[in-house]
């Protein structure tokens, strides 16, 4: 009977100690701010509120008259070879603010080697890593994580100070207000204690072209000259 026990105590345990060589890090921005393009217009401002989509300006204003909104967020990465990252996510939410009609609100999400510091152009930086809607009904939009493993695994290294950043945009040409205030985002960074992804491939080295000397070529000795040693 004790043997039994013991052994099922080992299967249940077993699942526990292969989770352990994961950990799990959440990494909250070090990087927060929105960004209001005026339209028609090209003037950009920072904003207290961040938020993402069209303002309508009001006071009777033309349709289309008013500001896009574009947000973004830093993050410093945990010091780690990038072969350990095992996975990487990325999460935030929203909320409508002025909203109104029945045609979703598009965003598009994009993510970029970043400096830690906030920039203008951190808002048309990057490579976009994924496309979300949602209607002016819904409290809690664009909540679905976001894997963004590769430009993490990227941009880590395993000693030094490295940052990956997301910049949030409007996406579709949506007639009226279509605004959504943001909660921070969030990424999360599972470490494995050991290497579980392949390391980065090193950059191609160019083809000698032919007929040429390569500077590595070995030069035949001059007969009944000596040759200098190193």
């Amino acid at each position: 009977m004790k043997c039994h026990s013991g052994l099922l105590l080992a299967i249940a345990l077993a699942p526990a100690f292969g989770l352990a060589a994961d950990r799990a890090i959440a990494v909250p921005p070090t990087v927060k701010s929105s960004w209001s393009f005026e339209t028609p217009g090209s003037g950009a401002s920072l904003r207290p509120r961040l938020a993402v989509g069209f303002w309508q300006r009001s006071s009777g204003a033309a349709r289309g008259v008013g500001a896009n909104h574009v947000s973004v967020f830093e993050h410093q990465l945990p010091e780690a070879a990038p072969q350990r990252v095992r996975s990487a996510s990325f999460q935030f939410s929203g909320s409508p603010w002025q909203c109104s009609g029945a045609e979703p609100v598009v965003i598009d999400v994009y993510a970029y080697a970043a400096d830690g510091k906030a920039d203008v152009g951190d808002t048309r930086a990057g490579t976009r890593v994924a496309q979300m809607s949602a209607d002016c009904s819904d409290r809690n939009a664009f909540s679905r994580p976001i894997d963004v493993s590769a430009i993490v695994r990227q941009q880590s290294v395993a000693s030094g100070i490295r940052y990956v950043g997301f910049n949030i945009r409007k996406a579709n040409n949506r007639q009226g207000p279509g605004l959504f205030s943001l909660a921070a985002g969030k990424l999360t960074v599972v470490l494995a204690d050991q290497a579980v992804a392949p390391a980065p491939l090193a950059a191609p080295k160019a083809a000698p072209m032919p007929g040429v000397a390569t500077a590595t070529r070995a030069v035949p000795p001059v007969p009944g000259v000596a040759t200098a040693t190193r």
